[in-house]
C-alpha cells in the first residue's frame, strides 16, 4: 500500500528476490511503471517446488528491467532479453587482520557453514582420515540438534582412526567467529555439487573466507571455476573424501596469494559497475 500511493515512474526500486511477493510486486510494476532492479541470489523453485512454480518465477524475472546476479551463470539462464546486469558474487568486505595463528606446527583448515548433510560439513569431516598429522580440521557453524549429534558423533569416530586432528568448535558469530577462521590457514567449500542450487548459487563461505586471508578449497563446479575468484581456488573433482584430501595437500602456503587485495579489486569493480546501472 506504501508503495502504491508513493512511487512515480521515474523512481528505481532494487528488490531482492522472494516468492513471497510475486503478485504484490507484479502488480505494482504494471500499475506504477517504475524501473525495477531485481537482485536474484537464487532460483528457489530449483531449491523447493515443482515445474509450475518455476514457470511463474522465471515469468516474474522478466519484469525486471535491469538485474543483480551472484554468477555469470544465473544471467545466462535469467536474462534472456539481454537486459544490464551487474554481477556481484557476495560481500567484498575486507576483515579486519587479526594476526592472530595458532602457532602448533600443524596446517589448520575450516569448514564453517551449515551441518546440513547436502551442504559438505560431513564431507569436510571425513576428508580428515586421509590427512596426516601435519594437518587440524576445524567444524564450525550451525544446524538441527539431529544434524549436529550426526556430526560430532562422526568426528569422534574418526578422531580415533586418524592421525590428523579433527575437532567439532561450534558455533562461532561476529568478532569471535572473524578471529577464529583467520587462525587457520584453509577455508573449506566442500558442499553436493550435485544440488540444484550449485547451478546458479555463488558458495558465499568462499568469499568470507579470502576476506580473512584464507586459500580455499573447493569442489569444482561451473558457478566458481568461471566467477572472477575462480582462478585462486585449489579445486577437486570428485565428491570423495580422498579427493577433497589431496586438494587439501596441494595448498601451496609459502606463494605469494594475497585474497584481500583480489577482493579490494572486486569491490572497486562492482562499484563502478552499480553506477552505471
Amino acid at each position: 500500500m506504501y508503495l502504491l500511493f508513493h512511487l512515480h515512474k521515474k523512481d528505481t526500486v532494487i528488490v531482492y528476490h522472494s516468492l513471497a511477493y510475486l503478485k504484490q510486486l507484479s502488480f505494482l510494476k504494471r500499475i506504477k511503471k517504475f524501473r525495477l532492479i531485481l537482485e536474484i541470489e537464487e532460483i528457489y523453485s530449483d531449491v523447493k517446488g515443482g515445474i509450475q512454480k518455476k514457470k511463474k518465477e522465471l515469468k516474474f524475472f522478466q519484469l525486471a528491467d535491469a538485474y543483480l546476479f551472484p554468477t555469470a551463470l544465473l544471467n545466462g539462464l535469467v536474462n534472456v532479453k539481454n537486459k544490464p546486469y551487474v554481477i556481484i558474487h557476495g560481500t567484498y568486505n575486507i576483515e579486519k587482520d587479526y594476526g592472530e595463528k595458532f602457532n602448533d606446527g600443524r596446517i589448520h583448515c575450516v569448514y564453517a557453514g551449515t551441518f546440513d548433510p547436502r551442504k559438505g560439513g560431513v564431507a569436510a569431516a571425513v576428508a580428515a582420515q586421509f590427512l596426516n598429522e601435519k594437518y587440524h580440521v576445524h567444524i564450525i557453524g550451525f544446524g538441527s540438534k539431529q544434524d549436529e549429534k550426526l556430526l560430532i558423533n562422526q568426528i569422534d569416530e574418526i578422531s580415533r582412526n586418524t592421525k590428523c586432528k579433527i575437532t567439532f568448535d561450534g558455533l562461532k558469530s561476529g568478532e569471535e567467529y572473524i578471529r577464529f577462521i583467520q587462525k587457520c590457514d584453509i577455508g573449506l567449500s566442500t558442499q553436493n555439487p550435485d544440488a540444484a542450487f550449485n547451478d546458479t548459487s555463488f558458495p558465499s563461505k568462499i568469499l568470507s573466507y579470502m576476506a580473512n586471508g584464507l586459500r580455499v578449497v573447493s569442489v569444482r563446479i561451473p558457478v566458481v571455476e568461471q566467477s572472477a575468484v575462480g582462478q585462486y581456488i585449489y579445486y577437486y573433482d570428485e565428491q570423495k573424501p580422498e579427493k577433497i584430501a589431496e586438494a587439501i595437500m596441494k595448498v601451496d602456503l609459502n606463494d605469494d596469494y594475497d585474497s584481500r587485495k583480489t577482493i579490494k579489486i572486486l569491490d572497486k569493480e562492482f562499484k563502478d559497475n552499480i553506477r552505471n546501472l
